[in-house]
This record gives structure tokens, C-alpha cells and sequence, in this order.
């Protein structure tokens, strides 16, 4: 269960940073701070926060291309050697997909170092945080 609400919690921080047009590095911030609060392992942190990442980044780079229809994007995938503008979406999708997930890697690493390996969430989730 807390696996999807950081799954849906990082693809509503990064909505919401496109939306008010914040740095590239603010979902990591976002996902750090929900790695950090809902009790999820360090491998899901990363996982689920990677995939919310991928989604929105994917969602929102891809609507850029075509509103534009691809004026930009393919331009700059001759500059970087891909054939298509479509494929710098997908380079786009996964660089901010990394971002995001060592964020959530980042948040849920400092949540079982400040709390310790005998946390009280410990037997709430069934396993090693």
C-alpha cells in the first residue's frame, strides 16, 4: 500500500513541479521527502519513485514534442545522433525517471538511518526497512 501512494505521491510532485515551473532537481526533493515519510524499502524507493518519474516525465516531455510538433526536439536529436525527436523524449523520460528514483533511494535510506533498524514501522510493513 505504501508502495503505491509514493508511486502516486512522486507522479503528483513532479505534476505538480512542471506546473509551477521548478528546477529539474525538485521531484527528487519531493521524492526524497515521500521516501522519507511513508515506510517503503530503500529497493522500492528507488523503484516506485523511478516509475512515477518515467510516467510524468515521459507524459510530459512527449506532450511538449507534439504540441510543438517536434520543432525543438528533433532539432536537438540530430545535434545528440538519435534519428527521431521522439527518441530524446525517451533519453528525457529516463534521465528525470533516475533523478526521481535516487531521490526516493535517497529519502527512504535517511528514513532507516534516522530511525534505526528497531523502528516501530518495522513490524507495520512485515519486513527490513
Amino acid at each position: 500500500m505504501y508502495r503505491f501512494l509514493l508511486l502516486l505521491g512522486v507522479i503528483t510532485a513532479t505534476s505538480i513541479c512542471f506546473w509551477t515551473g521548478a528546477s529539474w532537481w525538485s521531484p527528487a526533493l519531493a521524492a526524497a521527502a515521500l521516501g522519507f515519510l511513508l515506510p517503503v524499502w530503500k529497493r522500492g524507493g528507488f523503484w516506485y519513485a523511478f516509475l512515477g518519474g518515467l510516467i510524468t516525465y515521459g507524459v510530459y516531455t512527449g506532450y511538449l514534442h507534439f504540441d510543438s510538433e517536434g520543432a525543438l526536439t528533433d532539432r536537438l536529436a540530430v545535434t545528440f545522433g538519435f534519428s527521431s525527436g521522439w527518441a530524446l523524449v525517451g533519453v528525457t523520460a529516463v534521465w528525470g525517471a533516475i533523478t526521481t528514483g535516487l531521490g526516493g533511494f535517497c529519502g527512504a535510506s535517511l528514513r532507516r538511518a534516522v530511525r534505526g533498524r528497531n523502528s516501530p514501522d518495522k513490524a507495520a510493513v512485515g519486513g527490513d526497512l
